[in-house]
């Protein structure tokens, strides 16, 4: 399936603005999106164009990460909020353009990712507890319940949480299982 978006304004904020609203029709189509290709243009009015193929037999959360910065280093600070967007995600295609305002000279930075979130996967960070618990139980109970099977460092930073809550986990899962 293709779907195509178009934006244009005379204001970069005005034109990301657009773009954010349009791009949430993706968050009800089935799919996973397999290409995409972005255009940037400048000038008079900013325009940003967006053709996607999505794959509707695949799952996957799709999004659209459309970001700008101004003034000093806005290449870096740019890279920066583009990149904690777009952790534990698959790009599919990405741009960034520059552009400085004739009469101001304020420079702007423009940077646009597509992505896709796999279902199921990259998310461990933001379960519960018990989600978490149960997870672990079922690691444990594969390495016959012997903690020291596990990695604790790596399983703590899957879960995005500290070593002492997961340590903390395991013992309340061994006292429970008795």
């Amino acid at each position: 399936m293709l779907l195509f978006i178009e934006c244009e304004s005379s204001s970069v904020e005005g034109c990301l603005k657009e773009l954010r609203e349009k791009a949430k029709i993706l968050e009800s189509m089935p799919g996973s999106i397999e290409k995409a290709k972005i255009e940037l243009s400048f000038g008079a009015f900013m325009e940003i164009k967006i053709a996607l193929s999505i794959d509707p037999t695949k799952k996957a959360d799709k999004y659209i990460v459309a970001e700008h910065t101004s003034g000093k280093d806005i290449i870096e600070r740019l890279q920066e909020k583009i990149r904690k967007k777009i952790k534990n995600t698959e790009i599919v295609d990405f741009t960034f353009g520059t552009y400085t305002m004739p009469i101001t000279r304020r420079k702007y930075a423009v940077g646009i990712a597509v992505v896709n979130r796999p279902q199921g996967k990259g998310n461990l960070e933001n379960l519960s507890i018990e989600e978490r618990r149960a997870i672990l139980g079922k690691a444990l109970e594969l390495f016959g319940w012997n903690p020291k099977a596990l990695n604790i460092s790596e399983i703590a930073r899957l879960f995005n949480v500290s070593r002492d809550s997961i340590y903390n986990d395991i013992e309340q899962i061994l006292k429970e299982r008795g």
